[in-house]
């Protein structure tokens, strides 16, 4: 599949999208304490999140093991960011999205893997919490912060926007792939 292909079928999925090589993506350790403030609640009770999904550097080398990542970006009208009801949905609505698309790239003989925003949502409750193995290993979709990247490097380095602004609100994802299977 070529590149152009990739990005046509990631806008046919409502993504605005970016192609780079993986070893152009910032991995920084200062963004797993935010997966350890556990403000999400899912820190240690998630398989695609700390300390499950693994640590910094064996989630680095998963992420670098692959060639390129399609970097994906939906931009929602929130209206504030006090329209927390909004937020929650554009976020679920995302990673919705990215499933779909992985799902069509993986049917399509690409493979790797997806990241998104918050931890897996396949389960609710992740089995996880019941000591029971993950129920969806290849499917599930860790968040970009539980692999450190920094997203507003990432999003430069594609050329996508990346901003706070008070009534739309910016989410990323990405498919990390071998160009070439093996």
């Amino acid at each position: 599949m070529t590149d152009t292909q990739l990005l046509e079928i990631a806008q046919e999925a409502d993504f605005t999208a970016a192609i780079i090589p993986t070893s152009e993506i910032v991995v920084d350790a200062k963004f797993r304490p935010f997966c350890e403030e556990n403000l999400c609640g899912k820190f240690n009770a998630n398989y695609s999140c700390p300390p499950d999904c693994g640590t910094v550097e064996e989630t680095r080398q998963r992420l670098m093991a692959q060639d390129k990542a399609l970097v994906l970006q939906s931009i929602w009208e929130i209206g504030s960011y006090e329209n927390k009801a909004g937020i929650l949905e554009s976020k679920k609505t995302h990673n919705a999205m990215i499933l779909r698309l992985t799902e069509k790239l993986r049917q399509a003989g690409l493979k790797g893997f997806c990241l998104g925003y918050g931890g897996c949502p396949l389960c609710d409750p992740c089995k996880r919490v019941m000591n029971e193995p993950c129920a969806f290993p290849e499917k599930r979709i860790s968040c970009m912060s539980a692999y450190c990247i920094d997203v507003a490097k990432l999003a430069k380095e594609g050329g996508l926007k990346f901003a706070w602004e008070q009534d739309k609100l910016y989410l990323f994802g990405m498919f990390a792939y071998k160009e070439k299977a093996e």
